[in-house]
């Protein structure tokens, strides 16, 4: 069998990553205690949210593996006034994909190493013979490590792999700012073969964030679909386009009123002061991303046909989940207005239940 198996969004689940954020303890070395406490609280509950989401994962039948954390004592040493902490292993889809029998790693983040090496040659990591190249031993967890020294020239730089979606034998490249049509094709011709065909969709965003499909026939979608033309790509498929995001309902009950909130993050349930928006925006700039374009209410996990999580609840979402007969399971990430990142980008895949089916 396959380690790696996965051909579309909604096989029933068998095996997935669920990503990690740093503990607490990491930022003891913050002096003001308002930031550090406003972060801490952050990170306590980002945690304690995805550990309920593998609960979810592991009910419904699936093996969880989760990332390492980067040595404690390493990541003090890293000069926060140079370029800020690195990011926590927190959303594994936005860096590495299942594309049938391959996990192709875009991004080889290093705590991901352990887990992906389980894998063997279905891995496939473009950054990897630079990195062999370049070894530097590092201070991470099981011993001597490699960190990875990127490649100036690899072609898939700067890519994400939520730019993807996965229809059976159809894959939708989502070509705008985080995956050119060069990087396309360099993934159609080096990854995948002759049983695929290609789509190029365009959002001038992350597709796992414009639209959704729950099981054939079955789609969400999201205001940012204008580019694309679902009923010609999806035939006699129902797609629901979301009116509201959770997003808008959050700032309008939170503490944090929209005429405090610049569209970068937010945080639910608080107002951050002043001294906690300075670090994040001086020290933390990589973490955040633009959640005001982030429809999280699309961004979920299918776990088989019957049954998919999201982060909160949403009528329309849920309504419609009704109208398909499908179970929608709420597994709540009380910060990903912090993090900008939903469900399915705080989860990959690994392995699904079938094969390689079309369904358009």
């Amino acid at each position: 069998m396959d380690k790696v198996s996965s051909y579309t969004s909604w096989q029933p689940l068998e095996e997935v990553i669920v990503g990690r954020a740093y503990t607490p303890d990491y930022f003891d070395f913050i002096e003001n205690a308002t930031v550090r406490d406003q972060l801490g609280l952050i990170l306590e509950e980002t945690n304690e949210d995805l550990n309920n989401l593998q609960k979810t994962c592991e009910t419904y039948g699936a093996v969880v593996k989760r990332p390492g954390l980067i040595d404690k004592h390493f990541f003090e040493r890293i000069n926060i006034d140079d370029a800020g902490p690195p990011l926590p292993p927190l959303t594994p889809r936005d860096w590495q994909i299942s594309l049938g029998d391959k996990l192709l790693r875009v991004l080889p983040v290093d705590e991901l190493d352990i887990i992906c090496a389980d894998y063997g040659d279905q891995v496939i990591n473009p950054h990897e013979q630079f990195a062999k190249a370049n070894h530097v031993p590092g201070d991470m967890p099981g011993g001597a490590r490699t960190q990875i020294k990127f490649d100036p020239n690899c072609i898939l730089n700067d890519a994400s792999a939520s730019c993807i979606v996965r229809c059976g034998t159809d894959i939708f490249f989502d070509n705008s700012d985080y995956l050119t049509s060069v990087q396309s094709k360099w993934i159609q011709e080096n990854v995948l073969d002759s049983r695929y065909r290609y789509h190029e969709a365009i959002t001038d965003g992350h597709g796992d964030a414009v639209f959704a499909i729950l099981k054939p026939g079955v789609l969400l979608s999201s205001k940012w679909d204008d580019q694309l033309d679902l009923d010609a790509d999806f035939p006699g498929w129902d797609v629901s386009k979301l009116e509201h995001s959770t997003i808008s309902h959050a700032m309008a009950v939170g503490k944090f009123k929209e005429e405090n909130f610049n569209g970068a993050w937010y945080v639910q349930g608080q107002t951050p002061t002043n001294e906690f928006t300075k670090f994040v925006d001086t020290y933390l700039k990589e973490w955040v991303g633009y959640v005001s374009d982030t429809v999280f209410d699309v961004n979920c996990l299918v776990l088989d046909e019957e049954n998919v999580i999201f982060s909160a609840y949403n009528k329309q979402v849920f309504d419609y989940c009704e109208k398909h007969r499908i179970n929608p399971i709420i597994s709540e990430l009380r910060h990903s207005y912090f993090w900008d990142g939903g469900v399915s980008c705080c989860t990959q895949d690994i392995r699904r239940k079938g094969g390689l089916e079309t369904y358009l």
